[in-house]
């Protein structure tokens, strides 16, 4: 089921004086067309966690898919000490479906972005 692996963007904002405030984390998915979505996520992290988990909860049955946009935002003092990024999975809640995660064949990755500051010259 490659077809639900999402599509992430990873936008970082800076205040007036070039500081980090935070990182938007948006993403799209193409899931079942009857689909509830839920996010999970955000917020404090513990400071030994290198990828924070993001979740894409979906609850859909449907063989029609759509397209689906879920945005998080991570604030950066809200960024543990050995962050480097984060790790995006798309799971099903249907306790009959299997759960699903996407971007690693043992199904325990999904996909990962690390938090980048380019230098702008």
């Amino acid at each position: 089921m490659k077809e639900l692996v999402p599509y992430v963007n990873l936008e970082t904002v800076k205040d007036s004086n070039g500081k980090i405030e935070k990182f938007v984390v948006r993403t799209v998915s193409y899931l079942p067309k009857d689909s509830k979505v839920t996010t999970s996520g955000e917020g404090p992290i513990a400071d030994n966690i290198l990828y924070r988990l993001l979740t894409i909860s979906y609850d859909g049955t449907s063989t029609d898919f759509d397209y689906f946009g879920a945005d998080f935002t991570i604030n950066r003092e809200d960024v543990g000490l050995l962050e480097r990024g984060v790790n995006v999975k798309v799971k099903s809640v249907d306790s009959n479906l299997k759960s699903t995660s996407y971007g690693d064949p043992e199904g325990e990755g999904g996909l990962v972005v690390e938090y980048d500051d380019p230098i702008v010259p």
